[in-house]
């Protein structure tokens, strides 16, 4: 339950950072760790309060990360892949609040913004791995649980992935939503500037990175239709993969012929970090524990034995 909290409310930071970017607030508060030079929380703005919420938001997320990280830690057995993953989460939260005083300090340089993204990227990762494995059995060894040809095609699709992502973050800080109207955008200085046809081709490329990706995971599809082992294993993530890109296509799609509009454009954040999410649980289903015999047989044996005290009980 608490890594559950750990991703959703590191996704929900995500969509609540977009937010303040689409309403224009991105400097609603120009300083850092104040809002501003003479106070350190300022609501007496429409782009003040908005900003301001987004960064005490980032507390409740650092306070689910660091129950995340306290049950890793008390577990028992206690395991050292759930403690580093945990404590990298705890490490990339404070991170994340560096990487965002700099956004702020560069004026919202879109760079920076595009890190800002990157990263947030990354602890989802983390919090789908966190997650994933917690799940599996503490003692074996960590093998793969397809075919070596198969993890290599989802590890494509996953980097094509990651590379469309990265090339939407280009598309928005090149378009009108950068968080201010005076803020920097890739290939203009300001919105004043904002060139049409800059626009308009690195959404055509962000697009056909994005149909790369899809085509990667139909190539996928395509070799595990006579490995029924590979595709039990995958069938699930890359079933919730296709319908959430397919999602996220559609909305894409929409929000470019409807003029960017604010709600689909969060929407289409949203199920950015979804995709991400789901591809993240995707490539951990490549791998699995493989429990030795003897701890199989001891298993077994403390199942007879509760079931042999249960029927005394009822006798």
């Amino acid at each position: 339950m608490v890594c559950w909290a750990a991703l959703v409310s590191l996704i929900a930071i995500v969509v609540t950072g977009a937010a303040v970017r689409l309403t224009g607030s991105g400097l609603g508060c120009d300083d850092w760790p104040n809002c501003n030079n003479e106070r350190l929380v300022d609501v007496s703005s429409r782009h003040a309060a908005i900003e301001q919420v987004n960064r005490l938001f980032t507390f409740l997320v650092g306070l689910a990360v660091v129950v995340a990280a306290l049950g890793a830690w008390w577990r028992r057995p206690r395991r050292r892949d759930l403690l580093w993953l945990s404590v990298a989460m705890v490490v990339g939260i404070p991170a994340q609040g560096l990487v965002g005083a700099f956004v702020v300090w560069t004026d919202l340089h879109p760079a920076a913004v595009q890190l800002h993204f990157v990263l947030s990227m990354v602890l989802v990762s983390l919090s789908v791995v966190l997650l994933v494995r917690s799940g599996q059995p503490d003692d074996g060894r960590r093998i793969a649980a397809v075919a070596p040809r198969i993890r290599r095609r989802v590890r494509i699709a996953a980097l094509w992935t990651a590379l469309a992502i990265v090339a939407g973050t280009v598309v928005t800080g090149s378009g009108p939503h950068a968080g201010d109207d005076a803020a920097r955008r890739f290939g203009s200085a300001s919105i004043a500037d904002i060139s049409g046809h800059w626009l308009k081709w690195v959404t055509r490329i962000h697009s056909s990175i994005v149909w790369i990706a899809v085509a990667m995971v139909v190539a996928l599809l395509w070799q595990l239709r006579n490995r029924s082992h590979d595709r039990a294993v995958l069938d699930l993530p890359i079933t919730v993969w296709v319908s959430v890109a397919l999602l996220q296509g559609g909305v894409g799609y929409v929000q470019y012929f409807s003029g960017l509009p604010a709600a689909l454009v969060v929407a289409h954040v949203a199920l950015a970090s979804t995709l991400w999410a789901v591809t993240t649980w995707m490539v951990c289903s490549t791998t699995r524990i493989s429990r030795s015999a003897r701890a199989m047989i001891d298993d077994a044996a403390d199942r007879a034995s509760d079931g042999r005290a249960v029927v005394q009980s009822e006798d």
